[in-house]
């Protein structure tokens, strides 16, 4: 993976941690990798993973279980939030980069009609 550097890995890892938890990668109650698994799967130093680890306990996200790891806690709730919270920003980002293009309201909801086929269904 490779790391933007305009922005802190920890919060790419919690971003793409997220991420990972909307597209159904993680589960409820699936145990997650160790901290040294994931910064050697992630190849980032184990004192991030711990942060990132720490913040995700403190939202609620994740939960460590004594001697056996760490594991999912979502609630579905929270990923559906989580889900149309991203979305939402997704859609402010497009329209401000459409508006920004010279699209008017009509012209925008015409080519997302038109591009309705071109995009990538994933399984």
């Amino acid at each position: 993976m490779e790391w933007k550097k305009d922005k802190a890995i920890y919060l790419q890892v919690i971003d793409l941690f997220k991420a990972n938890l909307m597209n159904g990668k993680f589960k409820m109650n699936d145990k997650i990798p160790s901290v040294r698994e994931y910064s050697m799967e992630l190849n980032i130093n184990p004192n991030t993973i711990a942060k990132v680890y720490e913040i995700l306990s403190e939202e609620g996200w994740i939960e460590a279980r004594s001697t056996n790891g760490y594991f999912i806690s979502a609630n579905q709730q929270m990923i559906s939030d989580l889900k149309t919270s991203t979305a939402k920003e997704y859609c402010k980002d497009f329209l401000l980069h459409m508006q920004f293009c010279g699209f008017e309201k009509e012209e925008i909801i015409n080519f997302l009609k038109g591009s309705e086929n071109d995009v990538i269904r994933m399984p």
